[in-house]
């Protein structure tokens, strides 16, 4: 399965029937004309699951273009419910 932009590796519809839901690898080349195409389809409200540490090296370039809605909500750095850092458990 090919990439539904040029510039990356592995963009995609999620199956949905439309572009309602889009995952993609890092967009960080992304050209003026793909820009341009993911606001022709309304593709405009963007999820950075990077942690922290990629998104300082790597930020992403829609974070600043006008007409999109960009959050960074790291996902990365999991511990178990009920787990601490040192690998204790929690008392509730």
């Amino acid at each position: 399965m090919g990439s539904i932009l040029q510039t990356t590796l592995n963009t995609r519809a999620l199956p949905t029937g439309d572009l309602r839901y889009v995952r993609s690898d890092y967009p960080g080349k992304l050209t003026d004309d793909e820009v341009h195409w993911l606001l022709q389809n309304d593709i405009t409200t963007i999820v950075d699951l990077r942690e922290a540490k990629e998104y300082d090296v790597r930020p992403c370039r829609l974070e600043k273009e006008e007409g999109f809605d960009y959050y960074h909500l790291p996902v990365t750095g999991f511990i178990a419910i009920g787990a601490e850092r040192d690998g204790s458990r929690c008392r509730w």
